[in-house]
């Protein structure tokens, strides 16, 4: 009788997965690891693109400063035209270093908005765009941290100018009395040479997007307290200044009243008194341009 061969079963082995797979457990891990280094790292890019941009709008600013001092140099030391209102730069009675008069609309007159021609053609705006023959690149105008926009034809796009000069320099054609200029008892400096301390005295600043209209920025130091226009907050909570001694800088607020919450719909309350705003004090001594204040 023959002897059966016994037959060998095959038993499964269980299943492994290959050894360059991850668990479930192991991609959470890596996904909250990622997620922690992003959280780390997010900041670190957002201050270091504020740094940047504020390095862009001193550069920007200290270019239109020169091109304001050249302009004094070639005209017997009289300083552009800083007049204010909604037809600022297009009147030999409105005349100013830039046209038009910003808004979130349509612009008035002529979409200022979006007209880089108000900012630096002279010839077509012979009223206005006093600095075009100096500095062409309409650029210059806008600070890199500012994102406002405004509809023109239907569309949004982003507004041309950023910038503001200070009411306490060049002349004002169209000067109506108010209670805060008209009288002063600081400088309104016509003329380079009447101004007392250039390194104190600002000549361009970022303005707020809720605030800024003309190119004519108003300040009031005769009257503690009171902030008639407002610098932006692009960088920071700070705002890029330049001086008429040619030097910039970007300079930080210490008090909330003077950044308040942004409005897209309607231009921010001017003209107000904030008792005690920190902020305050140095505007107001850097809009008259004296090294010590009151």
């Amino acid at each position: 009788m023959k002897r059966l061969n016994s037959v060998t079963r095959k038993t499964s082995r269980p299943y492994r997965p290959d050894s360059g797979a991850f668990t479930l457990i192991e991609l959470l891990v890596v996904i909250a690891i990622i997620a922690i280094l992003a959280a780390m790292i997010l900041p670190a890019l957002a201050r270091a693109k504020q740094k940047t941009q504020g390095i862009y709008c001193m550069n920007n600013t200290k270019q239109m400063t020169l091109a304001w001092n050249m302009y004094a140099g070639d005209q017997n030391d009289n300083l552009a035209p800083n007049s204010d209102g909604g037809q600022c730069g297009q009147t030999a009675g409105t005349a100013a270093w830039v046209a038009g008069w910003l808004d979130f609309g349509t612009g008035q007159p002529a979409g200022a908005n979006t007209n880089v021609q108000m900012l630096v053609n002279h010839d077509a705006y012979p009223y206005g765009a006093y600095l075009g023959p100096y500095i062409k690149n309409p650029a210059a105008f806008h600070c890199p941290a500012d994102q406002s926009q405004s509809k023109f034809g239907g569309v949004t796009v982003a507004r041309v100018r950023s910038v503001s000069m200070n009411n306490f320099v060049g002349k004002s054609y169209d000067r109506t009395p108010s209670t805060w200029t008209v009288p002063s008892k600081y400088q309104q400096c016509q003329k380079y040479a009447q101004i007392k301390s250039p390194v104190d005295m600002f000549v361009l600043l970022d303005e707020r997007e809720d605030s800024i209209n003309d190119g004519w920025y108003a300040s009031d130091p005769d009257h503690p307290w009171q902030i008639v226009d407002y610098p932006a907050s692009y960088h920071g909570s700070a705002a890029g200044y330049s001086f008429a001694d040619g030097h910039s800088e970007i300079h930080k607020f210490r008090d909330g009243r003077t950044i308040p919450p942004l409005s897209y719909v309607n231009l921010l309350a001017l003209n107000v008194n904030l008792p005690g705003d920190v902020d305050i004090p140095w505007m107001q001594q850097h809009a008259a341009g004296v090294s010590s204040f009151p």
